[in-house]
């Protein structure tokens, strides 16, 4: 099975207040976490219809290991499921201008 994610152009109005509040308290409770946003993503599944997903994406000090599944653990636990439903999105470094281009961040340190 292929899927393919893409980024969206993000407009405020596309993100409800009660999911960007979730993630910026989420990210805010986390020392590990310098940026977080919100972003629509186009996700299509074997080439078929695309359908559109809110998504979180997340910009972390430490992305080691252990720190990885710490986060990863916290993201599933306390989030709610319609921001699960996104993915837990740690950004690469390459994927940090895009998100800043397109999504809409809520969270900075």
């Amino acid at each position: 099975m292929g899927v393919k994610h893409t980024l969206l152009e993000t407009a405020p109005s596309r993100v409800p207040d009660a999911v960007a509040r979730a993630v910026r308290q989420f990210a805010a409770s986390d020392a590990n976490v310098t940026r977080a946003f919100v972003g629509l993503t186009s996700i299509a599944v074997d080439f078929k219809q695309p359908y559109e997903q809110l998504a979180a994406g997340f910009v972390l000090a430490d992305e080691g290991a252990a720190a990885l599944q710490a986060f990863a653990d916290r993201f599933y636990a306390e989030l709610p499921t319609d921001v699960q439903a996104g993915g837990c999105n740690v950004l690469e470094p390459a994927a940090v201008d895009d998100w800043s281009a397109k999504a809409q961040q809520v969270f900075a340190r």
